[in-house]
């Protein structure tokens, strides 16, 4: 019932950790229900690989955590530097008991300072 928004995926600067620089790269977004309402409480899952990276098998964040992002907001961190990667990474929202809302979302990141924040906005679309 749920897929990404217009726009997303999406690579900027990370705005929301300033004082980390480059030293960071993440995922972050939010969840937005068919209104436009924030969708609190949701689990992203995020796996996939990183080059050089060790991402562990159960990565995961609650919507409504990271409140830069929105109301609804999430964020997961991937590395202490920038990394380049293609489609090798995913993101995926599901319910509270586990269940799949959304197909997997694959995602570019790149080593570059300008591109260490990825995001990922998911839509209700029914």
């Amino acid at each position: 019932p749920f897929d990404v928004q217009k726009g997303s995926p999406v690579a900027i600067q990370n705005i929301y950790h300033p004082e980390l620089g480059c030293n960071w790269m993440g995922v972050g977004g939010q969840v937005m229900d068919m209104s436009g309402g924030p969708v609190i409480g949701m689990i992203i899952k995020l796996g996939g690989v990183l080059p050089g990276v060790r991402i562990p098998e159960h990565l995961t964040s609650l919507t409504g955590v990271a409140l830069n992002y929105g109301r609804a907001g999430y964020e997961v961190k991937l590395a202490d530097t920038p990394v380049a990667s293609n489609q090798s990474l995913w993101v995926q929202l599901l319910s509270q008991s586990g269940v799949p809302l959304s197909k997997e979302i694959y995602f570019d990141t790149f080593e570059s300072c300008d591109k260490n924040l990825i995001i990922v906005n998911f839509k209700q679309i029914r």
